[in-house]
């Protein structure tokens, strides 16, 4: 995924785009650092609430979502529309790049058809809240919450407990 995103990036003439989308964290940053905190807060009393436990590897996944929502964003709303916008027009490259989105969804998670339909769906969201917003820094938050709270923990381990007997 990340080679997808540095290619992309490669393939633009001009990183004009980038700096519009990217202008409301440069200029502040303190408004998104406190965004990020604040999920990382309900991410802590969330798995807690839910019985995990805190561990190294509980961190790294963290870190592993925000990874993958900022790279994402970056080469399915930013980078691959406006790849595709020339030859197809807006529209068609919205649709197109989040069809991609949700088709690599399908290949790399084994997801279901269902799915991979909302996952479509959250995409053309999210190109909405770019084109509406302008704001990519809001955009990745918006995915890495949504991201945490589908896949709260990493695979093959648990958020559901026992609960109190």
């Amino acid at each position: 995924m990340g080679f997808i995103a540095v290619t992309l990036i490669f393939l633009q003439s001009t990183p004009d785009v980038f700096w519009a989308v990217t202008s409301g964290f440069s200029e502040s940053p303190s408004t998104y650092i406190v965004a990020l905190l604040s999920a990382l807060g309900f991410f802590l009393v969330f798995l807690v609430s839910k019985g995990v436990p805190l561990s190294r590897i509980q961190g790294l996944w963290i870190v592993y979502l925000l990874y993958i929502s900022i790279v994402e964003e970056l080469a399915f709303r930013l980078f691959l529309p406006m790849v595709i916008e020339p030859s197809a027009g807006f529209l068609s490259a919205i649709a197109m790049s989040n069809f991609l989105f949700a088709l690599l969804h399908y290949f790399t998670l084994r997801w279901k058809w269902k799915n991979c339909v909302f996952v479509f769906l959250g995409g053309i969201g999210l190109s909405r809240l770019l084109e509406n917003s302008g704001d990519l820094a809001l955009l990745v938050l918006v995915h890495f919450v949504a991201t945490f709270l589908n896949t709260p923990s990493p695979p093959g381990t648990s958020t559901l407990t026992n609960g109190p007997e």
